[in-house]
């Protein structure tokens, strides 16, 4: 059984608007978690998006009553600023006892560790990188790379037990401008569910042939819908290439790929409550077999060998 957290749905930049309080105006960020055989929840985070500051304080509380594991792991799609900019205030940087493994794309021949190490050089951050109390270990993945998360937490080459198994697959403009993005399937070995994370993608009208055959018989497709089909195909505020997609399709991707639930993600920040809700409902009911649950800050879904189980509001976000 896993949990998926949204804690960041916002694509581009965080909005604050009293518009936009039942989705969120964070950027984002992504939790999974498991429990191991200890009985201690690993999470394993994707994206530290404006999101990831809240989800720290969070974690803050559980790794000292030991709830939470002190080792885990945070995958980055990409190094754009709204995937990294809440990495500054993530509260588990300033402990000591924390071990945080870091694993991203190369880009023009920078890891991940030195694009985060650059975002708090002097005079632009009070705090250099190198102070950081916890533990940082970096790594950088690959195009078709299959690795596992370990009952501690950590990564490793070796499938002996393990929490997740997380397979990677790289894609390249114009699925996202220059240097692409990583996408990921991440499953549950116990019952073999599966959720694909799939945003900062511009994909095709017809479905990504690659996309829908890494993401083949996944339970949750988490899919980047920053556009609807209108402002696709705009002429005069013309966003093709922006390496993003619309609603049909990401719709495309899951049919194809025979998933089960897809959850639309990374919002235009000009899209308000009352646009996305009308949204949610043009296509909710109309897509069978998939399930159109749209993804909001504070969203809670646990899954049990491919099925929902539970939909929850967490506490830590907004209501919807």
């Amino acid at each position: 059984m896993v949990t998926i957290n949204f804690h960041g749905v916002r694509g581009s930049h965080p909005v604050s608007d009293r518009l936009m309080v039942g989705y969120g105006g964070n950027t984002s960020c992504v939790e999974i978690v498991k429990t191991n055989k200890k009985g201690i929840k690993i999470p394993l985070i994707i994206d530290a998006g404006s999101g990831l500051i809240k989800l720290g304080y969070a974690m803050a509380e559980k790794l000292y009553a030991g709830t939470y594991s002190k080792t885990f792991t945070v995958l980055f799609t990409h190094l754009h600023p709204d995937h990294t900019e809440g990495f500054n205030f993530f509260a588990p940087n300033f402990f000591p006892f924390c071990t945080i493994y870091i694993l991203g794309m190369e880009t023009l021949r920078k890891s991940v560790g030195a694009i985060l190490k650059g975002k708090m050089f002097p005079p632009t951050f009070p705090i250099e990188y190198k102070d950081l109390k916890s533990t940082r270990k970096h790594g950088v993945l690959h195009d078709g790379q299959k690795f596992y998360i370990t009952q501690n937490g950590s990564p490793s080459n070796q499938s002996i037990n393990p929490v997740f198994e997380i397979q990677v697959m790289q894609a390249y403009s114009p699925s996202h401008p220059q240097q692409g993005a990583l996408y990921y399937t991440i499953r549950d070995p116990d019952d073999g569910t599966s959720i694909a994370c799939i945003w900062d993608i511009e994909s095709h009208i017809g479905g990504d042939v690659r996309v829908i055959k890494f993401t083949e018989g996944a339970a949750v497709m988490i899919h980047d819908t920053q556009y609807t089909s209108q402002e696709y195909a705009s002429i005069t505020n013309p966003v093709q290439g922006f390496g993003h997609s619309t609603y049909e399709m990401a719709i495309e991707n899951a049919k194809r790929a025979g998933v089960h639930y897809l959850i639309p993600f990374h919002y235009n920040p000009r899209h308000n409550d009352a646009l996305l809700d009308s949204i949610k409902e043009q296509y909710t009911g109309n897509l069978d077999p998939i399930l159109f649950l749209m993804s909001y800050e504070g969203l809670s879904v646990t899954l049990k060998s491919g099925i929902i189980t539970a939909i929850e509001t967490n506490l830590l976000g907004f209501s919807k």
